[in-house]
């Protein structure tokens, strides 16, 4: 039998790739295990109370629990003029059952967004971000009511800010 065809039964190409490694990167994965390509890679998480965090992912566990590296908060203050400002929490853990949505970022492009945003003191964005959540609480409850008058349901959760 020749070196070629001893390869080919073996189900392996002359650089080493198997016929299990192609089932893999071809099997779509709809559990924890989707996410094992982006460890040790730059990502962004969005939590269900609002928060985002932008971090190195550096491990996880089969319930979606993430331990970002070198991690920043970021805050986007949405008004007539937009501001942003983050703050840096290093290592963090973030629980997996809190993650609405999660990205790998281009760490070339992460920031191109910010240019045109101006930065303000984290303290300063916790504040008009509080006052923006109140004025969208107080709007929601003003439908509510009113949709409740006229025998409607309108379900809003203030608890989730995604």
């Amino acid at each position: 039998m020749t070196e070629r065809s001893s390869q080919q039964t073996q189900g392996s190409d002359p650089l080493g790739t198997s016929v299990e490694d192609l089932y893999l990167e071809s099997y779509a994965f709809t559990t924890a295990a989707a996410i094992v390509g982006s460890v040790d890679r730059k990502i962004f998480v969005l939590l269900k109370d609002g928060r985002n965090f932008f971090g190195i992912l550096r491990t996880f566990d089969q319930f979606a629990n993430l331990v970002l590296q070198d991690t920043f908060e970021r805050i986007y203050v949405e008004g007539e003029s937009k501001k942003f400002s983050e703050v840096y929490r290093g290592v963090f853990v973030v629980r997996g059952e809190n993650v609405v949505m999660m990205g790998e970022l281009d760490i070339d492009r992460e920031d191109d967004h910010l240019e045109t945003r101006q930065q303000i003191p984290y303290e300063q964005a916790e504040q008009e971000q509080k006052l923006n959540l109140e004025k969208l609480i107080k709007e929601e409850n003003t439908k509510k009511k009113t949709f409740l008058e006229k025998g409607l349901i309108y379900d809003f959760q203030s608890s989730v800010l995604y």
